[in-house]
């Protein structure tokens, strides 16, 4: 389900920056969900292993963070807050 989600939000923010204006912090929020997307996948790939690797889950979360900074810095430059 939490992938069909953040798949549709990729999608919905490409249409926004395609089709209707062009501007970055649609293109940053597509990137940032593509970012969060991988990070759940490498998540989801080191859960699985069969010894654990702490080298995968650190990866992935790390992976998933950056996409989560990216996601809220283009919900910061849509809302104007930065300036």
């Amino acid at each position: 389900m939490l992938y069909i989600a953040v798949a549709v939000f990729v999608l919905t923010r490409l249409i926004d920056f395609v089709f209707y204006g062009g501007h970055a912090h649609d293109l940053v929020a597509a990137v940032g969900f593509g970012v969060l997307f991988a990070g759940i996948l490498l998540e989801e790939r080191a859960r699985n292993a069969s010894p654990p690797t702490v080298r995968l889950r650190r990866r992935a979360n790390v992976t998933a963070a950056c996409g989560i900074a990216l996601v809220l810095g283009s919900f910061l430059l849509e809302w104007k807050v930065s300036g």
